[in-house]
């Protein structure tokens, strides 16, 4: 290599090198960072501070250089070169205090800047390990100066030999990253279902969906399967017209322990916890242990997560972790395991069975599993065909395919007009894809695992099944939107193919440098997203569904409303059907429960937020003033309505 060209890009780097630290200090010292992102606010004194800090450091930088390789000769400009790049990753510091300030920047350009910032990251940090020497190849093995090096980890792994002992050593390396992986399960389901319950105690839940799945639980518990009252599918079995969660049977024993919807809320958080255990398992069988409690860890700190578990029930992100355990199953060859998993991943959603087809098709095509991966391709179709288009039908007429209504063509609803549009019209489809919601939602699912999934281009498989629920929508906001439960379709798939991204680099030329600057990548997305989007550690408030969920517990007067409105609902007679206002919808568990959201219907009673307007007041009022009902009991805030002849009031529903 040219030396005044070494010495000029070393010198470069240096310089941009000092000029980030300088920033960084500077910065610190002024204050103020979200200001100074969100409004471009800071006094021109402060502001020619900085500056000045940032050239003051550059020249000095550029004068130690030059002193250096003047008196060292090209051996020099080698040494200063190799400095500089091992000192690469400090290029981060500067703009790092303003990605720190998450409520200074708007979603689009957050998740922009922070992969742009990611990206860069992986790109120092290949420079770090090069000039370090270190991933270049196989491990030498012992030699005279390896075993006289006394690094500070090597020392410390010393002392800790000389005073615990080899052996148990040993044991604690064998059982630790489980232990740690168990852990961070059992942290997560316990902090999640704290501060879920939380939120439904404060009356931050809604009927739409959380209390349309207690209403479904109840009704299935006490012998009337499936059925969801407060849409007014008072016929047994009637769900599946809306969708086909069969999985509702396999829960049902746990909720039966104390039926209710915050049973259901600790049921979703520790079912998603108990997703980082196939994850770990999955990924220690390519990459080092330690590696793959990262992941693992990852994975519970992933915001498209956090956002979902914070929006009421649902059962994409509880399929998620079958989905994760049945790949895991089919991994290690232990194949009577992978089918409950797989069969109560499909009855979970109809939907979940096109990700399991995708999931068998890459076994299948891999030649990893190619058996396997017929039979799970094969069954997952058949059952997707059978049920979105045979059984669905035959109990009613869904609403689902209506986020797909821009792809269907005149003439053509449902389905397979979107279908025929996918094939036939391309150009038209790209046209709805490129938009800034779903460049921002893209970004916010992958910048967490680093793009790994889209460095292979088989693994690009791996975002197709939530590509196709989310992506492909059209005007529908909720499917591009981390706070949503459609995440899910995406989270069983882009870890495994994480792990298996990683795995990829040690085969090839170099590829321990780039898995090891991949992995640190993986790291630094996993926290800067979490800091931005993510519910760990807590903060004010976490994006859940359509609102910012405040992270607090229930206030005094939270708690008085909760058993005011039990009261209230105590008075209604256990028969009688009754319509309820959309906060306090969940909270009630009885059979004729209807939504006073949607409507009066035939309820015999009325139980209402008064200041509740569109999300159930509304309809109240209006049915008072009709004279069909009167007011027969209130508490602060809350009134109870009954029919004025309930005995002619209309029939209750089956």
């Amino acid at each position: 290599m040219n030396v005044m060209g070494m010495a000029l890009r070393a010198s470069a780097l240096a310089g941009g090198i000092a000029a980030s630290v300088a920033m960084f200090f500077a910065q610190a010292i002024v204050g103020r960072p979200a200001l100074f992102v969100s409004a471009n606010a800071m006094s021109w004194p402060d502001r020619w501070y900085v500056l000045c800090a940032m050239t003051a450091a550059v020249h000095l930088a550029w004068a130690v250089g030059a002193i250096w390789m003047w008196r060292h000769g090209s051996e020099g400009v080698r040494q200063w070169n190799g400095l500089s790049h091992r000192l690469a990753p400090a290029l981060l510091l500067g703009p790092l205090p303003a990605l720190l300030e998450p409520w200074s920047w708007n979603p689009l350009p957050a998740a922009a800047a922070l992969s742009l910032f990611v990206l860069l990251a992986e790109r120092t940090f290949r420079s770090c390990l090069d000039a370090g020497g270190m991933g270049r190849g196989a491990d030498p093995g012992p030699s005279p100066d390896r075993e006289n090096d006394l690094s500070p980890l090597k020392t410390l792994r010393m002392i800790a030999t000389h005073w615990v002992g080899g052996r148990m050593i040993g044991r604690i390396r064998r059982i630790g990253p489980p232990v740690i992986v168990v852990a961070g399960v059992v942290g997560y389901a316990i902090y999640m279902s704290v501060f879920t319950v939380w939120a439904h105690r404060r009356f931050g839940t809604y009927g739409y969906d959380l209390g349309q799945y207690n209403a479904i639980f109840w009704s299935t518990l006490h012998g009337k399967p499936l059925r969801c009252s407060p849409l007014n599918l008072v016929s047994n079995w009637s769900e599946i017209s809306n969708h086909a969660e069969l999985a509702v049977f396999a829960l049902l024993p746990i909720y039966a322990i104390r039926p209710g919807a915050e049973t259901l809320l600790i049921v979703q958080s520790t079912i998603i916890a108990l997703g980082a255990i196939p994850i770990y398992r999955f990924a220690a069988r390519r990459l080092r242990r330690g590696v793959a409690v990262v992941l693992a860890l990852a994975y519970l700190g992933y915001p498209p997560l956090h956002g979902a578990n914070f929006y009421d029930f649902h059962f994409q992100p509880i399929a998620a972790t079958f989905v994760l355990a049945t790949i895991d199953f089919l991994d290690e060859r232990r194949d009577r395991l992978a089918v409950p998993t797989f069969l109560i991943a499909l009855a979970c959603r109809e939907d979940i069975s096109v990700g399991l087809a995708v999931l068998g098709a890459f076994l299948a095509l891999s030649g990893s599993r190619p058996v396997a991966g017929l039979v799970v391709a094969s069954v997952a179709s058949a059952y997707f065909v059978a049920m979105r288009f045979v059984i669905m039908p035959a109990f009613g007429t869904g609403w689902f395919a209506d986020i797909y209504k821009d792809l269907a063509p005149d003439g053509q609803p449902g389905f397979f007009g979107v279908i025929a549009t996918l094939i036939t019209n391309p150009a038209y489809v790209l046209n709805t894809l490129l938009t800034a919601d779903k460049l921002k939602y893209s970004l916010q699912i992958l910048l967490p695992v680093a793009f790994l999934p889209l460095r292979r281009s088989y693994l690009v498989a791996s975002v197709v099944p939530g590509a196709i629920f989310t992506l492909l929508t059209t005007r529908y906001a909720p499917t591009t939107a981390i706070s949503f439960q459609y995440s899910g379709h995406f989270t069983p798939y882009i870890f495994p193919a994480a792990a298996l991204a990683l795995a990829a680099y040690r085969r090839e030329p170099g590829g321990t440098l780039k898995g090891r600057a991949a992995f640190g990548a993986l790291v630094l997305a996993s926290v800067l997203a979490t800091v931005h989007w993510g519910a760990i550690p807590p903060r004010s408030t976490i994006h859940g569904g359509f609102d910012d969920v405040p992270m607090r517990a229930p206030s005094a007067d939270d708690r008085r409303y909760g058993r005011d409105l039990l009261d209230l609902d105590a008075l209604v007679p256990e028969g009688a059907s009754l319509a309820v206002s959309d906060h306090e919808l969940p909270h009630i568990s009885r059979m004729n429960l209807f939504s006073l959201r949607d409507g009066v219907f035939d309820a015999d009673y009325i139980l209402y937020d008064v200041t509740s307007s569109y999300l159930g007041g509304t309809n109240a009022e209006e049915a008072l003033a009709s004279g069909e009902f009167e007011q027969i009991a209130s508490r602060p805030g809350l009134a109870l309505l009954k029919r004025t002849d309930v005995s002619t009031g209309g029939a209750s529903p089956p």
